[in-house]
This record gives structure tokens, C-alpha cells and sequence, in this order.
């Protein structure tokens, strides 16, 4: 038996099964660098359509995937207006539909229009003046003139529709009263998820007619909505939350993502 010829088959061998693998790998990867620029090309074509209709984006977008969870809150009705009872005090409130509706019987100067957390943040956090409100952040892309908006904060994120928030009403420069409502018990009910990107989040809401020519793009925020109610449980999930407004009629719309899917949601 020739050894020596057996050890140059074996070695020819492996040169050609390494040489097959080294050609698959960088085959492999060609094809996902050819999607990928496949993809930024077809992205910037789109952008540039945006801004030939006079579409303005102010905040620069991000192009990184965020991290979400869907989210369960039990039902809990009575814990605000439970609490209400025994902690309220300078407040006459009511309580009804899972509302607690407020009026301070001092009203609060705002000093600072352009800054009304300032006075706010510290009305707040009193117990004996808002249930729950360290679970509260001032939110300046909700607030008005005539309401300041405070969203209850989850995973480090705002809740977007009225389910957590506290919205306080403002008349002649003093804050008369407020509305809450509160989602308690919330928990994951799977892992944590990777989102679409801020700045596809504007492309597809392009795509989908949902942003008018002459118009400017305010802000993109990412948050948690209300998407259903399933066995009492409200169920939330990460949505991109963009304000548009028109530049020649001056008219604002909000308009609303699936941040794990790209579909939009309807109010």
C-alpha cells in the first residue's frame, strides 16, 4: 500500500473542501451585503421622494432597531379611587369608567409657560395631591397651552394613550384640576423583541399615504399603546408615535405604528 500517495490524496481533500467552504461563506455573505444595500438603495430612493414633496423631517431619524415587550396590565379599577379615599387631601374628586377627575381646591400658578414641569413635577410626586405619581413623567410633545400631559413611564417608555396618563387642565395660567387613569400590575408576556427603526417607521408611513405633501414631520417617539382588551388584561404593545403638521393649513395629525410589525394603528 502507498501510504505516501494516500496522505496526498487526503490532502488534496481537504484543500478542496476548504476552498468549497471559504467560496460559500463569502458567497453567503455577498447575497446578505447585496439585500442590505438592496434595501438602503430602494430607502433612499424613497426618502428622496419625501423631500421632493416638500416634506420636512425636523428631528434627524435613527436607522437602529429599538427593543420592545408586549405587555399586560390586570384589571384594577378600584386602586385609584381606593386610594383617592385615604390619601387625597386639598383635591374634590370624582371617580368613574376607570377615571379619577381632580380639582384642587387651591389652584397652581404656572410661573413658566414654556416650562410648567417646573412647578409641576413637585405637585406630582405629593401623594396627597396625585395617586401614583412617582410612575409619572412630563411629556412636552402632549402638552398644550390648555393641558399638560404627564405619561406613566414603563420599561423606561411612555404610554400614549389615555390608559396611563394624567392630563392636568390649565385656565387663565393656573392648573384648576386634573384626570388620571393608571395601569398597575404591568408584566411581559415575552421576551423582549427588536423593533422596526425610527427612520422606517417614517418611510412606511410615506408608503402609506399618511404623511401629506407640504408638511412637516415634528417628532418621532417610541412608546407603549393600548392595542386590545383580552380577558380584562389590557394588553400594550411599542408603537413609533409621529406628529405631522401641514405647512399651509397649519392642521396637526397624530399618526400611530405597530413598532414590531410596520402596520399602521388606528385611533
Amino acid at each position: 500500500m502507498n501510504f505516501r500517495r494516500i496522505e496526498w490524496i487526503f490532502f488534496l481533500a481537504f484543500i478542496v473542501l476548504d476552498i468549497f467552504l471559504i467560496f460559500t461563506y463569502f458567497q453567503q455573505n455577498w447575497s446578505v451585503v447585496s439585500i442590505k444595500n438592496s434595501n438602503q438603495g430602494a430607502n433612499e430612493t424613497i426618502m428622496k421622494s419625501i423631500r421632493n414633496d416638500q416634506i420636512e423631517i425636523n428631528p434627524i431619524l435613527s436607522n437602529r432597531a429599538s427593543e420592545g415587550y408586549y405587555l399586560a396590565s390586570p384589571p384594577n379599577s378600584d386602586d385609584l379611587k381606593n386610594k383617592a379615599d385615604t390619601d387625597l387631601r386639598y383635591v374634590t374628586w370624582t371617580y368613574n369608567d376607570h377615571k379619577l377627575t381632580g380639582d384642587f381646591t387651591t389652584l397652581i400658578k404656572i410661573n413658566d409657560s414654556d416650562n410648567p414641569q417646573k412647578t409641576l413635577n413637585s405637585v406630582v410626586d405629593d401623594a396627597s395631591l396625585i395617586i401614583h405619581g412617582k410612575d409619572y413623567a412630563y411629556s412636552k410633545e402632549l402638552s398644550s397651552k390648555n393641558t399638560i400631559v404627564y405619561t406613566q413611564m414603563v420599561h423606561g417608555k411612555p404610554i400614549y394613550t389615555p390608559e396611563g396618563q394624567l392630563r392636568f387642565t390649565v385656565k387663565g395660567g393656573y392648573v384648576v384640576g386634573y384626570t388620571q387613569r393608571h395601569l398597575a400590575k404591568i408584566h411581559q408576556l415575552r421576551e423582549v423583541k427588536k423593533t422596526i427603526s425610527q427612520r422606517r417607521a417614517v418611510i412606511l408611513l410615506y408608503q402609506y399615504n399618511k404623511i401629506p405633501a407640504n408638511s412637516t414631520v415634528k417628532w418621532v417617539k417610541l412608546g407603549y399603546t393600548k392595542l386590545l382588551t383580552a380577558n380584562n388584561n389590557t394588553i400594550l404593545i411599542p408603537t413609533w408615535n409621529v406628529k405631522i403638521k401641514s405647512d399651509s393649513s397649519g392642521i396637526v395629525q397624530y399618526r400611530r405604528l405597530n413598532a414590531f410589525t410596520g402596520a399602521i394603528m388606528d385611533d
